[in-house]
């Protein structure tokens, strides 16, 4: 039958042209949102916070030859996510809204890097305020990513949610490339105090372009029943089918919960590579801040290009089978990258690190925002943040076993950890699958 035949060359082309005219026109329809402004939002505050992290990790390595004290600056930053999380997905669901968290977070981060930078630019840094300037920022962006996240599907109008989802990750997590190439080169050519004030300076930007996104949405009288009527004619999941439990939605809906799974175990020991990457190329290959931003940035960049090419598409078959698949692909490059020497072998691993980062990353937060309902949505992306919560937990063991071992080895066994998430649940999904098959 025409139905099954393989695609020739010609079709193929025929059908990329297709998708790439329809993601065309579902960036066009945008401009009748308030997406470009919630654009401009997420993109500024994800830059101002990488610029203070990749800032404060830097530091961190030169005021403690310890590697467990590096690893105690991105726990403290990293810690806020448990509690902080869950509670600004509640609020945004339940209490208040979520522009309001996102203007308050973003504030909260000017004045937290903006105050530091005046205490390192008058030289009163310690290891005591380094740490609780990382913990408070920290809990700025644990109330900024679960609000900011929980807000996109309400603003797109029906829009194509998962490709812009997808489209929207990709684009902010191009600040994951330039965030640390600019702090590498402000630290390069300047000090600490510059860049520490370009993140204020960023972040105060962020806040007030929610604050202008917020009295939009207010002079647009969102009210519930518009939002619900919007919702009833996207992608999601009924809502009337799990009566308003929220627990009864999750044990249902086994897409979410196999991802919810895969991201709890191997996102805090994977992503460890990025809290150590600083003691492995200041230890281990000699290099200096500039190296370190560019092999952070190379991952992010790659992170954001498989984002990109993802939000083509209205919706990924199987996300499941993908993210298993990209998650032995991850831990694997992170094997590699662990013994590999050469600056430029790096630098192309870092892109496959990132790359398959970005592939499990953009799916399981785009299956998020288009799957799951919207009075359910702030409570899953919350504990999604309870996932990244867990990194810094990880990291600090990270960080006792590097003196205790070396980073080579903490970073190569994160990658096998990885692998083994990704083939336990490829034997969880195919049990599943063949159990529903049956029955």
């Amino acid at each position: 039958m025409l139905g099954h035949r393989d695609l020739g060359l010609g079709d193929k082309i025929l059908l990329a042209h297709h998708r790439f005219s329809d993601w065309l026109t579902d960036l066009k329809k945008l401009r009748n949102t308030e997406y470009p402004a919630y654009w401009l939002g997420g993109t500024l505050g994800h830059l101002g916070t990488r610029i203070f992290v990749i800032t404060c990790l830097w530091q961190a390595v030169h005021m403690s030859e310890e590697a467990a004290w590096v690893a105690l600056v991105g726990f403290l930053y990293g810690i806020p996510l448990l509690p902080c999380s869950p509670l600004a997905g509640w609020l945004g669901d339940k209490k208040m809204s979520r522009e309001t968290l996102l203007v308050g977070a973003c504030v909260l981060g000017a004045v937290v890097a903006g105050i530091y930078s005046w205490i390192v630019g008058n030289g009163l840094e310690t290891k005591f305020l380094l740490g609780t300037a990382n913990l408070f920022m920290g809990i700025s962006f644990a109330f900024y990513g679960a609000s900011r996240l929980a807000l996109l599907a309400t603003i797109l109008k029906g829009n194509n949610v998962f490709s812009i989802a997808s489209f929207d990750l990709s684009s902010t997590r191009m600040m994951g490339f330039f965030g640390p190439v600019i702090a590498g080169l402000l630290l390069t050519y300047y000090n600490y105090t510059v860049a520490l004030v370009v993140s204020a300076l960023t972040l105060a930007g962020a806040g007030i372009t929610f604050a202008i996104l917020q009295l939009n949405l207010r002079q647009q009288d969102y009210n519930k029943t518009s939002n619900e009527r919007e919702y009833k004619s996207s992608s999601s999941v009924a809502i009337g089918k799990f009566d308003g439990s929220f627990q009864k939605y999750l044990l249902g809906d086994k897409v979410v919960l196999l991802l919810l799974f895969m991201g709890l175990l191997s996102i805090p020991v994977g992503m460890t590579y990025l809290k150590m990457t600083p003691v492995f190329v200041d230890k281990v290959i000699k290099g200096g801040p500039g190296l370190y931003g560019n092999l952070i940035g190379m991952a992010s960049a790659f992170a954001a290009i498989s984002g990109l090419i993802l939000s083509f598409m209205s919706k990924v078959n199987k996300p499941s089978e993908k993210c298993i698949v990209a998650t032995v692909g991850f831990g694997l490059s992170l094997v590699l990258f662990a013994y590999t020497r050469s600056v430029i072998m790096l630098y192309l691993i870092a892109g496959l690190t990132g790359l398959f980062q970005g592939v499990f990353l953009t799916i399981m937060n785009a299956t998020y925002q288009s799957r799951v309902p919207d009075m359910f949505r702030g409570r899953i992306l919350g504990g999604w943040g309870v996932v990244w919560g867990l990194l810094p937990v990880a990291t600090i063991g990270a960080g006792y076993l590097t003196d205790l071992f070396s980073v080579v080895w903490v970073v190569a066994a994160s990658g096998w950890f990885c692998v083994a998430v990704g083939l336990i649940s490829a034997v969880w999904y195919a049990v599943n699958k063949s159990t529903r098959q049956f029955a």
